[in-house]
């Protein structure tokens, strides 16, 4: 089995849960969605790539994943920034974690700095103004 089709199936998994879950929201009132909404697509758009890698895997194609290393390197990097929740703010904490990945995938770290700050900025904004919630 390759890392493409355990990938896969255990995404699967995870959109599984993600949507057995989301079935104990209440649903959305008339035509506005309800909290189970953003849940349910996530788990969709989850179940749909892990479909993907499945697929992928099971066409014998390789994955592009790099080395162990930067597989471990990167899960590093997730545990500290999650770790991290809660300490500083939410987008100069979130800016220097994708800087950090981007240019661990290779990114020149001028590029990397921009597109992080262009990221974050995008996800502050559909949050706190799009959604009203508050990040941190």
């Amino acid at each position: 089995m390759n890392a493409d089709r355990v990938s896969g199936a255990l995404f699967l998994a995870v959109a599984a849960v993600l949507a057995a879950g989301a079935r104990g929201f209440p649903a959305g009132v008339g035509p506005l969605p309800g909290p189970a909404f953003f849940p349910l697509v996530i788990a969709a758009v989850m179940a749909a790539l892990a479909v993907v890698l499945l697929a992928r895997g099971q066409a014998g194609e390789a994955a592009s994943g790099g080395s162990g290393r930067l597989q471990a390197t990167v899960i590093g990097a997730i545990a500290v920034y999650l770790a991290l929740w809660g300490v500083g703010g939410f987008a100069p904490r979130t800016v220097v974690f994708l800087t950090a990945l981007l240019w661990m995938f290779g990114e020149p770290v001028k590029r990397a700095v921009v597109a992080a700050a262009a990221m974050t900025a995008f996800v502050v904004a559909a949050f706190q103004y799009g959604l009203r919630v508050t990040l941190e």
